[in-house]
């Protein structure tokens, strides 16, 4: 690896780094738990992309038993930012939906950041954004555990 490439890998980390801090301070502000905001990030996505979300897909990507999954599951809905409901789809099936204190908690995390990263990208072209994104998008990916490692799901 070149030192431009381990300069990019190491300013990922930092990203990491930063992210994981605000969002610890931001659990602790509002008694959230790490995977309590994992949920809500994941849970959101979902919904965001028009897909339900169950809770053996939460389990799934967040790589938790059962039984950890339906402890967060309650938790999340004691605090009143889940609910279970059954699908519109498949009424045997239950889904996770996202309350309105989850939105306008989310809205209060990620829109300075998103502000801020927006004021970042406003001093660059389109073309050098498009390869931040396809940058992004592939590091994503790469990041992601391989079939078959100890961390992939488990299928």
């Amino acid at each position: 690896m070149d030192a431009r490439h381990r300069e990019v890998v190491l300013l990922l980390r930092s990203v990491a780094v930063e992210s994981n801090r605000t969002a610890a301070v931001f659990g602790e502000t509002h008694d959230l738990h790490r995977t309590d905001l994992d949920a809500l990030a994941v849970v959101v996505g979902a919904s965001v992309a028009g897909r339900e979300m169950t809770p053996g897909l939460l389990a799934t990507e967040l790589r938790l038993s059962s039984p950890a999954t339906t402890a967060l599951v309650d938790r999340l809905e004691r605090s009143g930012h889940l609910v279970r409901e059954r699908s519109t789809t498949d009424r045997r099936r239950v889904v996770l939906k996202v309350q309105d204190t989850a939105r306008e908690l989310a809205r209060e995390f990620f829109t300075p950041m998103a502000e801020d990263v927006g004021a970042v990208l406003q001093g660059m072209t389109d073309e050098e954004v498009q390869v931040v994104a396809r940058f992004l998008h592939r590091a994503v990916e790469a990041l992601r555990p391989r079939p078959g490692s100890p961390e992939a799901p488990a299928g």
